[in-house]
């Protein structure tokens, strides 16, 4: 599938908390709306759309924490975020 320039920019802005939720992550506040994901080998912290590993510093949106930390494709990632409630862009 072929995406949209704006299918993407929307896909990227996808606010990180209800995805990984919905993807049955744990998540713990650790204040000023930044939430530490539980059960994962590593530290990683996600705010709105944005997500930070604490031991490399290695960041991105929510695309990125699909394809980098679950492994998913880039088309099964805007999959994801699109049943995630993405608008859908025609």
């Amino acid at each position: 599938m072929t995406w949209k320039r704006s299918e993407i920019r929307a896909a990227r802005q996808t606010p990180l908390k209800p995805v990984l939720e919905r993807l049955v992550y744990r998540l713990s506040p650790t204040g000023q709306d930044n939430y530490m994901v539980l059960g994962l080998s590593e530290e990683i912290v996600v705010k709105q759309h944005y997500w930070v590993r604490l031991d490399d510093g290695s960041a991105g949106n929510a695309i990125d924490f699909l394809v980098k930390l679950r492994g998913m494709s880039f088309s099964k990632a805007m999959e994801t975020l699109q049943g995630a409630g993405l608008p859908s862009q025609s």
